[in-house]
C-alpha cells in the first residue's frame, strides 16, 4: 500500500476509532447522567430495581453478587441461616484492653479465626492499612458474653441471643439511666457488634443522609433466624455507592426485614471462604484512593463452621 492509500485509510478509520473510544468510555448514558448529578450536587435517593439474584450455596451459607443500572452499583452479599448445625459466631479480634483492639484486615481476621464469612463491623478512630495498631472501638462489642467495648447511646447494634436469633436494637437500650451498662438487658446476649443507624425497619427502607459511600450493612429476617451481610462498592464510575435509604432498599430486596449500617467507606470488606479453602473478597475495597486495598479495621464479625461442609 503506498503512502497516499495509507493516509486515506487512516483518515477513514480515525473517526470510527474515536467514536468507538467514546462509546467504550460512555457506553451507559445513565451512568454519565448520574455521575454528573452527583458532581453537580443534584443527587437524590433512587428507587432500587434489583433483578432476581442467583444465590450460590457454600456450606451453611449462600452468597451472591449483583449489578444495578440506576444508580450504577455493584455489590456482594451473604445469607446465613443462624440455625445451621455447627455454625458459630465470632467477634474480634481479642482486645488489648477494654475498648481497644489491634487493627486487622477482614481477610486476615477470617483466616485467623477460621471463618467461612466475615465482614467489618464497628466504627473506630485512626484510619490506615497497617495491621496490629491499637484501634479505639466505637460502640458495643461482645464475644461469648464478654464485653469488649461499651455501648454508645446514639448508635444501634446487632445482637445475637442465646436462643439462636439475632436482632437490631438501639445501644441506648443496653444502658441504665445513669449511663452504666444494664447487665440484665445483656443476660441473654452472646455476641454483639455496633454500627451506626438503622436503614431498614419492619421491611420499610428509612430516610437518611443522601451522601454516597461504599457501604457495609447487615440485615436480619423478620423472625431473626436469617442474617444478611452486604458490601456495596463505591467511589468508582461503575459503582457510585449508595445513600442510606438505598442501602435499606437493597437489604430489603435480598431478604432482610431490619437493617443496620456498619462502618463503611474504605473499611467496607466482605470475605468468604470457598470450598477449596481459599478466601475471596466479594467486594472491591478502596482505601486511601487505592482500589483493592483493604483497610485495617477494628472489630469484625465472622461465622465459623465447626462441622464439615
Amino acid at each position: 500500500m503506498n503512502r497516499k492509500r495509507k493516509y486515506q485509510s487512516f483518515r477513514f478509520m480515525c473517526p470510527w476509532a474515536f467514536l468507538g473510544l467514546f462509546i467504550a468510555l460512555f457506553s451507559s448514558c445513565t451512568t454519565l447522567r448520574i455521575v454528573t448529578e452527583i458532581l453537580s450536587g443534584r443527587d437524590r435517593d433512587r428507587n432500587i430495581v434489583l433483578l432476581p439474584v442467583h444465590w450460590q450455596a457454600c456450606g451453611p451459607l449462600r452468597y451472591t453478587s449483583g449489578r444495578i443500572e440506576n444508580p450504577p452499583l455493584t455489590f456482594g452479599a451473604v445469607a446465613i441461616n443462624l440455625g445451621s448445625p455447627g455454625l458459630r459466631v465470632v467477634v474480634g479480634p481479642e482486645p488489648l484492653e477494654n475498648g481497644i483492639v489491634p487493627s486487622i484486615r477482614v481477610s486476615s481476621f477470617a483466616k485467623q479465626y477460621g471463618c467461612i464469612a466475615a465482614i467489618n463491623a464497628n466504627p473506630f478512630d485512626t484510619v490506615s492499612d497497617q495491621e496490629g495498631e491499637p484501634r479505639q472501638v466505637v460502640g458495643i462489642a461482645i464475644q461469648e458474653g464478654k464485653i469488649l467495648s461499651h455501648p454508645v447511646p446514639r448508635y444501634w447494634a446487632l445482637l445475637f441471643f442465646k436462643e439462636g436469633n439475632a436482632r437490631i436494637m438501639p445501644q441506648s437500650s443496653l444502658l441504665l439511666l445513669d449511663g452504666t451498662i444494664d447487665c440484665k438487658a445483656l443476660e441473654s446476649v452472646q455476641f454483639a457488634v455496633g454500627g451506626f443507624f438503622p436503614v431498614l425497619r419492619d421491611g420499610i427502607p428509612l430516610p437518611g443522609r443522601g451522601t454516597r459511600y461504599p457501604r457495609s450493612a447487615v440485615g436480619v429476617s423478620r423472625d431473626g433466624k436469617a442474617l444478611y451481610l452486604l458490601a456495596i462498592n463505591g467511589r468508582r464510575l461503575d459503582s457510585v455507592g449508595t445513600t442510606e435509604n438505598e442501602t435499606g432498599q437493597l437489604l430489603m430486596h435480598i431478604g432482610a426485614w431490619d437493617g443496620l449500617l456498619l462502618d463503611g467507606g474504605g473499611s467496607t470488606s466482605l470475605v468468604i471462604q470457598q470450598r477449596g479453602g481459599s478466601y475471596v473478597l466479594l467486594n472491591r475495597p478502596i482505601h486511601d484512593g487505592e482500589l483493592n486495598q483493604e483497610r485495617a479495621v477494628a472489630t469484625c464479625i465472622g461465622f465459623r463452621a465447626t462441622e464439615n461442609w
